[in-house]
């Protein structure tokens, strides 16, 4: 989210922020979903650049509670 990219036009920091946030929730949900029927456990992960900038781009507060670990 927020990276900049070849093309910085595109994209809209607040707007990735929600959508990471609703992705790391999908993705939380299929995995319990997952667990349930394999009996197995799944960890979902993040890794980010550890600059202020990019930390900023993304809402930690809300998405940590999807996240098994977050690496910097």
């Amino acid at each position: 989210p927020g990276g900049g990219g070849v093309n910085e036009t595109l994209g809209n920091i607040q707007q990735d922020k929600a959508t990471y946030t609703a992705l790391m929730h999908d993705l939380r949900a299929m995995l319990n979903e997952l667990s349930t029927e394999t009996g197995r456990t799944y960890e979902l992960t993040t890794a980010i650049g550890s600059g202020k900038d990019k930390i900023d781009d993304v809402d930690y507060t809300t998405a940590q509670q999807y996240l098994d670990h977050i690496f910097l």
